[in-house]
């Protein structure tokens, strides 16, 4: 039996993505508003006109684009032809926002869960991604075939919502760590160490952490032009997440004093060379 899927944001996380959903016994149909991003996929997979299409084309839907409004504006249009099926959201926003359509779409039939996923565009590639999933627990085994086809850990997080509030808690160490490593090799640096010792000894103790070594090895092969760019995109998605986080804290009522400063100072300190 075929399953029919549909894949909504095909960037730099949802093309490698939406690619593993090429597979026998499963029907995929993908949407993007940039005619270059569907591109890969003419002749090999459905290509919608529009997103109320994708509605009906597809029983399962993975959602990967850039915000809350664009998430709204997303689920939105889907409702408009579905009347049963899921929604699976893998954009990083504020688990209200989870909520608030989950509620809205159950009242048509169709049920939208949490599935943020971690491992950045190489786990993509690999379909070895994390998925950190808010939903009943029937809903999670109804979205599997879309999930598994890209992740290799699908962690129940708990109701609609949690698994973008695990998703937040976890950026939030991500950055704070990334800005505790660029902090470090400056000043290694600086003081006339060599930053291969400082690699060394951190591997040793386990405090470089994959993330950090991958971040710190990047930033040692860009040239000018290519490290400005990348860096001002990071930093544009950390205020993002760290933004997140700190809605989260203010609204636990719990004061994240590291994760303000981390906000406050990620911009300056990374895009400096």
């Amino acid at each position: 039996m075929t399953t029919r899927v549909g894949y909504i944001g095909l960037g730099n996380i949802g093309l490698p993505m939406a690619e593993w959903l090429l597979a026998p016994g499963l029907d995929l149909t993908v949407y993007d508003v940039a005619d270059a991003a569907v591109a890969p996929f003419r002749g090999r997979a459905g290509i919608a006109p529009s997103l109320a299409d994708v509605g009906r084309a597809a029983d399962l839907i993975g959602v990967c684009v850039r915000d809350d409004a664009d998430v709204q504006e997303v689920v939105t249009a889907l409702l408009e032809t579905m009347t049963s099926g899921l929604i699976a959201i893998h954009s990083t926003v504020r688990p209200a926002t989870i909520v608030e359509l989950a509620k809205v779409a159950a009242d048509k039939g169709v049920a939208v869960i949490d599935a943020a996923v971690t491992g950045g565009a190489e786990g993509a590639r690999s379909g070895r991604l994390t998925a950190m999933v808010g939903g009943e627990a029937a809903a999670i085994d109804q979205a599997r075939p879309l999930l598994s086809a890209y992740c290799s850990n699908i962690v129940h997080a708990g109701p609609v919502g949690q698994g973008m509030t695990l998703k937040i808690v976890n950026n939030l160490v991500t950055y704070i760590e990334l800005l505790g490593a660029v902090e470090a090799y400056r000043l290694a640096a600086a003081a006339g160490l060599d930053p291969a010792k400082l690699s060394e000894v951190m591997t040793d103790n386990g405090n470089l952490t994959p993330a950090m070594r991958a971040y710190v090895g990047f930033r040692g092969t860009m040239n000018s032009d290519v490290f400005a760019a990348s860096q001002a995109a990071l930093s544009t998605l950390a205020e993002k997440d760290l933004s997140l986080a700190a809605a989260l804290a203010a609204e636990s009522e719990v004061s994240a004093p590291l994760g303000e400063a981390t906000a406050r100072l990620f911009r300056e300190s990374v895009t400096r060379i």
